[in-house]
């Protein structure tokens, strides 16, 4: 895949690249131009989803839902590492959404979601990949995002699914954004039957290393230098967790929905993490590779949605995936959301809300069948 990736023209990496660079400028801009409140005005809204508004003041019942309608404790995977989990049941559950989480992602950030799911009758699973957020590090320096092997968060996956099924509504779908598209794609293949339908928010099919180096071939570069210090970060640089400011962020356009997660993980510094190791990096690029191969062997229809601004992955890989998805591509194309950015399930209402619409209208097709 990143073959076909490199013949792609550049036109369009470079116009991802001038705005990573421009994205506190193009922040003031837009602020300037309108106000999320004047953009949102009118959105449809047919499942009652928070708005950014309402997130406002929704803070001490969704403090009050997590503390004491979420179940949390911890499975230990084959090696011994610690794996935190966290699941919501409703009683007569009509189904179960499972959530896997991007990189340097924790699941307490997805309280919304939760909350959202679980008011419209879903049961919620979700967990922290190993080496992030509460679950257990890897490394001495437990700032780095580090993974010795991809098929360790598939395995990880699996876990939780068999431990903790017995718990929940038999009927299941998933839910993953960034790196749990990948994830999660890698288990549709490796598990078939397990899931009735999955919907990847941004997958990362393929990273955007242009994002990382600067370089058009980060894997090369990996291939070249991550022997040498593979626990390293990746391009040797020292890049620990930064509170970044919204006007300088890549992610979102929602200012209460960034700055709502900065704080948790400044009150909570242990869900912190930095950069990724060479040796991430390396798996990053070599599952990429794989993707197409991985799209022919899943059987269950897949909602892949694709945010128009995204700097932190590759957005052809995702059309590839589909392609290479055939008929279980569902709508037969990905569902590009115009002037997102990478955190769909986050970002404003104008992008966040038509995108969980079509997600919840997805799932209820699905599992009617």
């Amino acid at each position: 895949m990143l073959q076909k990736l490199s013949e792609i023209k550049t036109k369009k990496v470079v116009r991802n690249l001038l705005t990573a660079l421009m994205l506190g400028s193009v922040a003031v801009a837009d602020a300037a131009a309108v106000t999320n409140a004047e953009q949102n005005a009118g959105l449809a809204n047919p499942f009652l989803l928070l708005t950014e508004q309402e997130l406002g003041e929704k803070d001490a019942a969704l403090a009050d839902f997590w503390q004491q309608q979420v179940v949390t404790g911890f499975l230990k995977a084959a090696d011994g590492t610690p794996l935190f989990y966290a699941y919501h049941n409703t009683v007569q559950a009509k189904a179960t959404v499972v959530i896997v989480t991007g990189r340097t992602e924790a699941i307490a950030k997805y309280q919304e979601l939760f909350f959202e799911l679980g008011r419209l009758g879903y049961a919620v699973l979700g967990y922290d990949h190993r080496g992030q957020g509460q679950s257990g590090r890897l490394l001495a320096d437990t700032q780095i995002g580090h993974v010795q092997s991809f098929a360790d968060y598939v395995q990880d996956l699996h876990l939780l699914q068999s431990e903790l099924s017995p718990l929940l509504p038999k009927d299941k779908v998933l839910l993953a954004h960034s790196m749990g598209g990948a994830v999660a794609s890698s288990y549709l293949a490796t598990y078939p039957g397990v899931f009735k339908a999955a919907a990847l928010s941004a997958p990362m099919h393929a990273p955007n290393t242009e994002l990382v180096f600067g370089a058009k071939d980060g894997c090369y570069l990996q291939q070249i230098l991550g022997w040498t210090c593979p626990d390293c970060y990746a391009g040797f640089a020292s890049s620990p967790y930064q509170n970044s400011t919204f006007a300088n962020n890549i992610y979102s356009h929602s200012e209460v929905r960034y700055q709502r997660f900065r704080q948790l993980f400044e009150q909570q510094p242990g869900l912190q993490l930095g950069g990724p190791s060479w040796q991430w990096l390396g798996e990053a690029c070599a599952i990429a590779e794989r993707m197409p191969n991985i799209a022919s062997q899943i059987r269950v229809p897949v909602k892949i949605l694709q945010a128009g601004e995204d700097v932190a992955v590759r957005s052809e890989a995702q059309q590839l995936f589909c392609e290479a998805l055939g008929t279980y591509c569902a709508g037969g194309s990905v569902m590009k959301i115009e002037g997102a950015r990478h955190e769909i399930l986050f970002e404003a209402d104008r992008y966040r809300l038509p995108a969980l619409t079509e997600i919840l209208r997805f799932y209820q097709q699905q599992l009617a069948i």
